[in-house]
């Protein structure tokens, strides 16, 4: 009976991990939504980085505060550690996005950001000692085929290419993966909503010294404030603050190389927002692409034994 009850917990908090990364890659996959609309409307990705963490971190705070204000209280140790958290997982990460795709291709970029769980597994086993199965290898290099087929990385979208945009890239998809990894190092002496918190307001602090509130201010005394707000608020509160939280939250559940893996939906779910919101069309390729990342994604944790 109770290897029985083991066997069904298991198996459920595994699903519920799976959940809230699903959630968290599906914001994630909508965010190119608001981005263009806040583009439209004359803001850099560097403006666009810092509401998407200010917002974030103003609102996990209110709603910690209510909900769970314990979680707030920390001390100056560990405030640094928070900010510095926030600095180097999302500030660093946003701001090489902003110069990658200025440099190279989107879908080069996309590509690389998604170098993620192979830099999940890699200090996964430095840092954690964890052992690196075959399976868990070749489904991460069959994700990373799939994410290129997708961004058509071997058809018109693998142009010319720039050192500077590969090397921001490559840091960027380093950063998604600290994302993961610095609340899980930091699990016994920090809570991961504390983290996530402070490590928004910390990444947004950094970022405002390369914000534009000239064009921020301008465009809340346009014609089109109503339409500014809520995108911004779509942009920091839906995909940075309940897909991170999820994401993050998703680690207590199901390992990081696994949540770092099913993450990569977020590359299917931007394919498809791109062709029923954008009117972009597919190649067979990138249909295939997809597809593939969704089986070898999912496959693995969905067949899993205990």
């Amino acid at each position: 009976m109770d290897t029985q009850n083991t066997k069904r917990s298991f198996v459920h908090n595994s699903m519920k991990g799976m959940m809230l990364v699903i959630l968290g890659a599906s914001l994630w996959g909508v965010m190119g939504i608001f981005v263009r609309e806040l583009s439209a409307s004359g803001y850099s990705s560097y403006d666009i980085a810092f509401l998407r963490c200010l917002l974030a971190g103003i609102g996990f705070f209110l709603f910690k505060a209510v909900t769970q204000p314990k979680v707030l209280k920390i001390n100056v140790k560990g405030l640094i550690i928070c900010f510095l958290y926030g600095i180097l997982a999302y500030a660093m990460g946003f701001v090489c996005y902003g110069i990658a795709v200025e440099r190279i291709p989107v879908a080069v970029a996309t590509v690389l950001m998604f170098m993620s769980p192979v830099w999940v597994a890699i200090l996964g086993v430095l840092v954690f000692k964890e052992k690196l199965s075959k399976q868990t290898v070749l489904v991460i290099l069959v994700c990373i085929l799939g994410a290129a087929m997708v961004a058509d990385v071997f058809g018109s979208a693998g142009g010319s290419m720039d050192f500077v945009g590969i090397l921001a890239g490559i840091i960027n998809g380093f950063g998604v993966a600290l994302q993961i990894m610095i609340p899980r190092y930091f699990v016994k002496k920090y809570e991961r909503d504390t983290m996530l918190v402070y490590g928004f307001l910390g990444a947004a602090v950094g970022l405002a010294f390369l914000t534009d509130f000239k064009t921020i201010g301008a465009s809340l005394q346009g014609t089109d404030v109503a339409s500014v707000l809520v995108n911004a608020l779509c942009l920091g509160l839906l995909c940075t603050m309940v897909a991170n939280v999820s994401v993050v939250k998703a680690t207590a559940y199901i390992n990081t190389t696994t949540c770092s893996i099913l993450s990569s939906l977020e590359v299917v779910v931007g394919a498809v927002v791109g062709i029923l919101i954008f009117h972009e069309s597919m190649t067979v390729l990138q249909v295939i692409g997809a597809v593939v990342v969704v089986c070898a994604s999912l496959g693995p944790t969905l067949l899993q034994k205990k």
